[in-house]
């Protein structure tokens, strides 16, 4: 069984590898000004967030999980550790659709172990825990105000972006209604990346870093009876290739699911 730690000798090897690069036809050079267009705000985001062109992007994934009742402090419950591939393919000018997905393991909080079994200290219950699995389709629109899976037409709103110090950042945010007697879930997102990237009119795919904080309600496996949430911090890294994953983390993604490295 591979160790967190044994994950984590990867990551810097990861991170360096995380280049992206793709000679493929050239755009126009994008200006600071045209990230007030929403036609390439929308391309400037495709860019930094995944691939101008549809081709598969992965991205490696870790954070923190922490649990929050009204009342109480925020609990420490787990890390995670996570692979996720997406393709992005152009709808219009102000839409694109992503194909996404996601493989995500959970970690002792103390040990970084694998968790697949973890005593849940609001309840007592020991749980059995799974490995969680996303795989959807979604919307991605130039504003970002807009929920990407809605039915709504594109608009011509411009998602925020900052500049700062040769390093762009442009964000996302995301409400869900959630089921009856439940709280939305909320999901914020920040990408950053080297403008000089951003302009090059021969890279389809900028190196990039997100930064993801999510409300989300408890999982079902939890058992959970008092009304509360979980607290995602998450970092991220786009990575140049899948064989720039962590050694020890590809048997377990494989494990879960043979074919994410395929197609």
């Amino acid at each position: 069984m591979a160790s967190r730690r044994d994950l984590l000798k990867g990551m810097a090897g990861a991170a360096a590898m995380a280049t992206g690069g793709v000679a493929l036809a050239a755009p126009p050079a994008l200006r600071e000004s045209q990230l007030d267009v929403p036609e390439d705000n929308l391309r400037a985001y495709i860019k930094l967030r995944g691939d101008l062109e549809p081709v598969p992007v992965y991205e490696l994934i870790r954070g923190q999980v922490m649990g929050l009742v009204r009342g109480e402090k925020p609990r420490e419950l787990f890390k995670t550790m996570g692979a996720q591939r997406t393709v992005y393919r152009r709808v219009s000018a102000l839409e694109y659709q992503a194909d996404s997905r996601y493989i995500g393991l959970l970690l002792d909080w103390s040990t970084e172990q694998l968790l697949t079994s973890w005593k849940n200290p609001y309840n007592n219950r020991d749980c059995k825990v799974p490995a969680t699995h996303y795989d959807t389709t979604f919307r991605l629109f130039s504003d970002a105000s807009a929920m990407a899976n809605s039915s709504a037409e594109p608009s011509r709103g411009c998602r925020p972006w900052h500049l700062v110090d040769g390093v762009l950042h442009m964000h996302e945010q995301a409400m869900s209604p959630g089921p009856a007697a439940k709280l939305p879930d909320a999901d914020l997102m920040t990408f950053t990346g080297d403008w000089r990237e951003m302009i090059d009119p021969n890279i389809t795919r900028a190196r990039s870093r997100l930064n993801f904080t999510a409300i989300e309600n408890w999982r079902d496996w939890m058992h959970m009876e008092q009304e509360g949430s979980l607290w995602w911090h998450v970092s991220g890294v786009k990575l140049s290739s899948p064989g720039a994953f962590p050694a020890a983390l590809v048997p377990l993604i494989l494990d879960q699911e043979p074919d994410f490295f395929k197609g």
